[in-house]
């Protein structure tokens, strides 16, 4: 939980402002998000639940649908984002954001605003997959790299060709040690495919 003057500057910072719709469902946004996120986008528009507010931060995208004696609120997380689509019509557009639990359709009159959330949903997903895929953080950077040393007294190497087999920097010693790639369960989990049955 936040404090309602710091959600209230990101958003003055991003130029979020919702003078009449949206009032409820950003009175609530304090309650829901946790110390350490910030908001990033956020889209009045409407699901398949009436209209509610669609909001990105550096950590998930939140649903938030307030009204009389009705509150709901969805949580999706990037890494749990299978499939990213997004299209728009004369009127508006449409993003439709399908995880492993939820399937989420958004619909909103500002096409422009809705693309560049969009966009910024494709980012975060990616950022996560290359994450995984390479999994060497900044500790494993600084590690030493191990020396191959030949002191055996039948070694007729010279020093010359021992250095040649030494891997000297840290790139070179990567290329002839790989690191095992993380498997990232959510990556690697085939997506469900629909398939028209027949009657008979």
């Amino acid at each position: 939980m936040v404090r309602a003057i710091t959600v209230q500057k990101q958003l003055k910072a991003i130029g979020a402002s919702f003078p009449f719709f949206g009032r409820p469902e950003i009175d609530e946004l304090p309650k829901i998000m946790v110390d350490g996120e910030v908001i990033q986008h956020i889209i009045f528009g409407r699901y398949e639940g009436g209209y509610a507010v669609l909001c990105a931060t550096n950590f998930r995208i939140l649903l938030i649908d307030k009204k009389l004696l009705f509150l709901t609120v969805e949580d999706v997380r990037y890494d749990m984002i299978a499939e990213l689509d997004y299209g728009h019509q004369f009127l508006g557009a449409t993003i439709h954001i399908r995880s492993f639990s939820k399937d989420l359709k958004f619909q909103c009159f500002n096409k422009q605003k809705l693309r560049d959330f969009t966009s910024f949903i494709q980012q975060r997903v990616m950022e996560l997959r290359q994450h995984h895929i390479q999994p060497l953080n900044q500790e494993e950077s600084t590690m030493p790299i191990p020396i191959q040393t030949f002191n055996e007294p039948d070694n007729q190497l010279t020093p010359q060709q021992a250095a040649s087999l030494i891997p000297l920097n840290r790139e070179k010693w990567h290329k002839a040690n790989p690191v095992p790639k993380a498997n990232n369960p959510y990556v690697q989990s085939p997506l469900l495919t629909r398939k028209r049955v027949g009657r008979y």
